[in-house]
């Protein structure tokens, strides 16, 4: 069922003549121009919607020298773990060598718990780096920071605390390490976070 558009009055579903059977009017044309008007008013509106998400993520993601400096930070810390992170007996365990491991000898790796839950580490620094990325780009909306820092503790807290495990299954940490450097940048991250919030209102 459906109203004209000039009488208002109902017309049945199966009715497929252009004159409305009441008061005549064009179905199709009648009022044309006014509601092209108010189709072409929608549009507008829905477009400025998507044109100020789209101007919102570009603000958050590379807007200034602030968001700029927060998306390098964001790898910063796996970068880090390049560096010797933990210590196994005589070797030392940094992000490359664990990679090389997985693709030389995968049951080494997955059949030792203390080197499982380093790999492990490694994978939650990198997961919490694309996630930190991805949740970013929403800086500009009303709840922005708060979900940035909390998305921040968590990656902290989860890498710190896999690699925690990791250690009372048998690795060490190796000292002034990648582990260390790389918490600190991940809480470097959070004081960014609040630069770009900063900057992002008074834009």
């Amino acid at each position: 069922m459906s109203n004209c558009p000039k009488c208002n009055k109902k017309i049945g579903a199966f009715y497929f003549k252009q004159n409305c059977p009441h008061c005549n009017a064009n179905l199709m044309y009648y009022d044309f121009d006014n509601r092209l008007k108010e189709d072409a008013a929608l549009a507008e509106k829905e477009w400025s919607a998507v044109e100020k998400i789209t101007s919102g993520i570009k603000t958050s993601a590379v807007g200034s020298l602030p968001t700029a400096a927060r998306l390098i930070m964001f790898f910063a810390p796996v970068v880090v773990l390049l560096m010797p992170t933990f210590r196994l007996d005589d070797s030392t365990i940094n992000l490359v060598s664990i990679i090389k491991l997985v693709i030389s000898s995968s049951s080494d790796v997955f059949g030792n718990r203390a080197m499982l839950f380093a790999f492990a580490a490694f994978a939650v620094a990198i997961a919490f780096a694309l996630v930190n990325l991805v949740v970013s780009l929403f800086s500009f909306t009303k709840n922005g920071l708060i979900r940035n820092i909390i998305f921040t503790i968590i990656g902290v807290i989860a890498f710190a605390g896999v690699a925690i495990v990791a250690v009372s299954a048998g690795v060490t940490l190796c000292n002034f390490g990648g582990f260390y450097v790389s918490i600190v940048l991940m809480l470097v991250v959070i004081a960014l976070h609040i630069a770009v919030n900063r900057k992002i209102k008074t834009e």
